[in-house]
């Protein structure tokens, strides 16, 4: 979830908002924050959706040569704006597995971070210029950011989802009620929410401001607790990488043990003034020559603006033990490795300190060649490839300001099916506007980037 406001706004809201839920906590004693996160009936395929149009539009591809920017043509594109998703739209998450024979795209979910909403999109077609889809709304969450999928409770049954949710004012009016939570990390099923973390019975209650979850089949799952104004704000609480060891990584209900992630010299990854904290993560590939040995991406971000800033991403390699004998004492988790990644993109493509990219999250695509990160800052807002094993920045797509007309949007989530240059291949697109838009009829866009093509001739990319 990028940052959303500027900070004089900022500063109103947070006042407004504490005052809010004081007001609110009086009228509804005791935590209530569980009760916005409920599945619909839709959350099993048991509804009809609703008919929607995504509208053929360009967005412009650049190349990058280590000092400057060439634009190498135009490049497909289609958006989607609805009503439902208000400005915040996050944690797109294509599902192939779902993808049914006539479908041009399988289904995919995505996040309404302000509604309180997860949207679920299937029976992708082409329409002349266009693709028509089905939109679903398929669960209530609070303040929901990104997810990952967790495999059916039963054979046959809908894939959960373990959701991300994250709101620092409290106040969740999603589900038509007025609930109270900060936020955490619940798996979604057909019936229920289940809270596995925060595990700490103080905390859970409260709630944590989690933005970014993803597993790893060892049994690990991660979870990146950030505010959009880190940075800008002080903080009661640290927001930090943390670890889970979940009791079953096919059917998570808690997390037996858990963590902070800690980096090669033993420092916990937390918020660093100057540095922010960790925003987005992408768990990478496995060395194949270590057990339980992986890299994970951290895409760190700080400060609640859109030009000045701070953001970094670094490599780091994990390895994990159930049984917690990586050290002398007890240690599940530990950091073997840490180097700055994709230092172009963050360090060159804008100029420092005067500006700054805000990275965002990534996608990894599945030839794992390609790493693709979002950006959201003025100055370099959009979505860029980059090799995996070098951090080197190929290509950059832009434009995404420009979707809705006199609205400034920005990239604020992304997953991938296929890769650079192969046909099907597809790349889905959270967009956010600026905060205080909803009060002038703000609206957020969902986009499906084609990315199989080279721009201008149709033809397929050679890389």
């Amino acid at each position: 979830m990028a940052p959303s406001m500027s900070l004089p706004v900022m500063f109103k809201h947070l006042a407004m908002s504490t005052l809010v839920a004081a007001q609110v906590s009086l009228s509804f004693p005791g935590p209530s924050g569980f009760d916005v996160c409920k599945p619909t009936d839709c959350f099993d395929a048991k509804c009809a959706g609703t008919p929607v149009e995504f509208k053929g539009t360009k967005l412009q591809l650049s190349t990058w040569d280590g000092a400057n920017y060439s634009l190498v043509g135009d490049i497909q594109a289609y958006s989607l704006v609805q009503d439902d998703f208000g400005i915040f739209l996050h944690g797109p998450l294509f599902r192939p597995a779902q993808r049914k024979a006539n479908d041009v795209l399988p289904s995919v979910f995505v996040t309404g971070s302000l509604t309180d909403k997860i949207f679920k999109f299937d029976d992708f077609r082409f329409s002349g210029g266009d693709v028509s889809a089905n939109m679903k709304t398929v669960a209530s969450s609070p303040g929901p950011s990104t997810m990952y999928p967790i495999p059916p409770a039963y054979e046959g049954g809908p894939e959960r989802l373990m959701v991300a949710e994250g709101n620092p004012f409290f106040l969740n009016p999603g589900n038509h009620t007025a609930s109270m939570w900060r936020g955490g990390v619940q798996v979604i099923d057909e019936e229920k929410c289940t809270t596995i973390f925060p595990v700490n019975p103080l905390m859970s209650a409260l709630g944590r401001v989690v933005n970014t979850v993803g597993c790893h089949d060892s049994g690990f799952c991660f979870f990146s607790v950030w505010k959009f104004y880190d940075d800008s704000l002080p903080m009661l609480l640290d927001d930090c990488l943390y670890w889970c060891k979940v009791n079953a990584i096919n059917d998570p209900t808690t997390c037996i043990e858990v963590g902070i992630v800690e980096d090669d010299q033993g420092t916990p990854i937390c918020h660093v003034n100057g540095k922010g904290g960790v925003h987005g993560f992408k768990i990478g590939k496995d060395d194949t020559s270590k057990s339980n040995v992986f890299d994970i991406f951290l895409l760190f971000t700080g400060q609640g603006t859109f030009d000045k800033g701070d953001s970094e991403v670094y490599k780091i390699q994990l390895q994990v033990d159930h049984l917690g004998g990586l050290d002398s004492k007890p240690k599940f988790v530990k950091t073997l490795s840490k180097a700055e990644w994709g230092t172009d993109l963050w360090k060159k493509t804008v100029e420092k300190p005067d500006h700054d990219v805000g990275v965002d999250h990534a996608w990894i695509d599945d030839d794992g060649k390609y790493v693709w990160v979002g950006t959201f800052r003025k100055q370099n807002n959009g979505v860029h490839m980059l090799e995996y094993d070098t951090g080197k920045l190929i290509h950059s797509v832009r434009g995404i300001a420009d979707i809705i007309p006199g609205k400034y949007g920005y990239t604020s989530g992304l997953s991938g099916i296929g890769a650079y240059g192969k046909p099907g291949s597809y790349i889905a697109l959270a967009t956010c506007e600026e905060f205080g838009q909803q009060f002038l009829g703000g609206h957020s866009a969902f986009v499906l980037l084609d990315i199989s093509k080279a721009p201008g001739n149709g033809s397929t990319i050679i890389v």
